[in-house]
């Protein structure tokens, strides 16, 4: 045992790679790497830092046989945006050679453990240039430190028979390099295909991390542009309120994203977008996205809406029994008004009516000023508790003997009239109740069977509409 508890120990890891080919070539690789597995974290972070880096490539290198890189295939290649920045690594490539197949092609160089990317020219084509930075190997005895690249055309797919080469190439880089390619032709994919050299004797191809960027004139896209079309005076409230995106050097464009002081409204396909809910000082902004590949996101914010200050309240529902009335009292800073329907309102065109509905009945105020209208609603419920019967018998049975109306109590000013078939009055009870209810008598004698009309005033208020309807006596 070590006295500083400070030792480590060694671990010789071997793996073996095994891919077969079309026609049955096997490929074996084998990596064998010690590994020193540092037991003291702090010992670990006095190293030297390039020491570090080595180190971890190194491990890479072991790991990569559990975990294949997305774009070891020229079929899933990673798709390369305009001057974007994107790092990259071929640790732990490998290759796929048999006829026609994507890595079998010897121009250049030969595919030994490639990685693949793919761009498309911009609307206008031209030239394309890819920067490649930061070049870090994985040190190895055995192993190259070069990587090679060229940038090709596939008539079809992946098929490395049908390939053209477009760009430079570079057959062995050990640091910075660039790949160019000339008057390349618009809206076409090309592909970008990295690989490590055997360089100096190597047994091994290079493994190595770096950096890429791309631009140039068949590559770049002019920014996209996003603003918003809107009102250019003063809204009314609760009108319906208009505003359209407009696009620039866009394609692909997105859905639309509609917000109201950052809360997201309303999502559109089209460019346009109707609102009836602005209030005074609402921002409105829209964000979408251009382009399919390599997408743009844009926003941009309107300026604060002004919407006029009119109000208008027609106030609460209100309930009243049947042949009564309601008063309806609205609130607005408007300078005109006016009541709808106006059949039953006593002063349509004032704030302030009467309403004598027969039957419930939604009413709207309008009110206006020198620029807008607007207009708000209420409910009369018309609810009649009364129970009038349509006959009765008075023949001292005990039964049924008076006309007795349900609910008469709830109006105790209510007063009937009666009256023959040849309109004579034969009957006048003021505070009708269940005591003074008609007994079938005009001034003390019983009248005959037959049918007889009635006139029913609640007398709540002056506007009251009496209720009438007709009565059968039957001894």
């Amino acid at each position: 045992m070590c006295p500083n508890h400070h030792c480590a120990k060694k671990a010789q890891k071997e793996f073996h790679l095994t891919k077969l080919t079309a026609r049955n070539y096997e490929k074996t690789i084998k990596i064998s790497l010690n590994v020193l597995v540092l037991q003291s974290y702090t010992h670990l972070l006095h190293m030297n830092l390039k020491a570090v880096k080595v180190l971890l490539i190194s491990f890479l290198s072991i790991t990569s046989g559990f975990s294949q890189l997305t774009n070891d295939a020229c079929a899933t290649a990673i798709p390369l945006c305009p001057n974007v920045s994107v790092s990259g690594s071929n640790i732990g490539a490998t290759a796929t050679v048999c006829p026609g197949c994507e890595d079998d092609f010897t121009f250049c160089f030969s595919g030994t453990n490639s990685v693949w990317y793919q761009f498309n020219t911009n609307v206008t084509g031209g030239d394309v240039t890819f920067n490649f930075s930061n070049l870090a190997f994985n040190i190895q005895p055995t192993r190259g430190t070069q990587l090679q690249a060229t940038i090709v055309q596939a008539l079809v797919q992946c098929d490395a028979a049908t390939y053209t080469m477009v760009s430079n190439c570079e057959a062995g880089a050990a640091g910075g390099f660039t790949l160019t390619a000339f008057g390349l032709p618009a809206n076409t994919t090309y592909y970008m295909v990295i690989n490590g050299a055997t360089n100096g004797g190597a047994t091994l191809p290079a493994e190595a991390t770096f950096d890429l960027i791309g631009s140039g004139t068949g590559f770049d896209r002019p920014a996209p542009g996003l603003s918003i079309g809107g009102p250019t005076i003063t809204v009314c409230p609760e009108s319906p309120t208009s505003f359209t995106a407009y696009l620039s050097n866009c394609t692909d464009t997105s859905d639309f994203y509609w917000s109201v002081n950052g809360v997201i409204t309303a999502v559109t396909s089209t460019s346009l977008w109707i609102t009836s809910n602005l209030q005074n000082g609402d921002v409105v902004s829209v964000v979408c996205s251009c382009f399919d590949i390599c997408p743009d996101t844009l926003n941009y914010s309107y300026p604060a809406v002004t919407v006029d200050p009119l109000t208008v309240d027609a106030g609460p529902d209100l309930t009243i029994q049947a042949g009564s009335s309601a008063q309806l009292v609205g609130t607005s800073n408007g300078t005109d008004f006016s009541w709808s329907p106006v059949q039953t309102l006593n002063t349509p065109f004032s704030i302030t009516t009467y309403a004598t509905p027969e039957e419930t009945t939604t009413y709207t105020l309008t009110a206006l000023n020198t620029n807008c209208s607007l207009s708000d609603e209420m409910t009369v419920f018309v609810s009649n508790n009364l129970t009038i019967p349509g006959s009765f018998s008075p023949n001292g049975d005990g039964h049924n003997d008076k006309w007795i109306i349900d609910g008469i109590g709830f109006y105790p000013d209510a007063q009937v009239v009666i009256y023959d078939r040849w309109g004579q009055k034969i009957a006048e009870i003021a505070g009708y109740s269940l005591i003074k209810a008609w007994d079938g008598t005009n001034k003390g004698k019983p009248v005959s069977d037959g049918v007889y009309f009635y006139s029913l005033d609640l007398r709540q208020n002056n506007d009251t509409k009496p209720l009438k309807g007709s009565i059968t006596v039957i001894h």
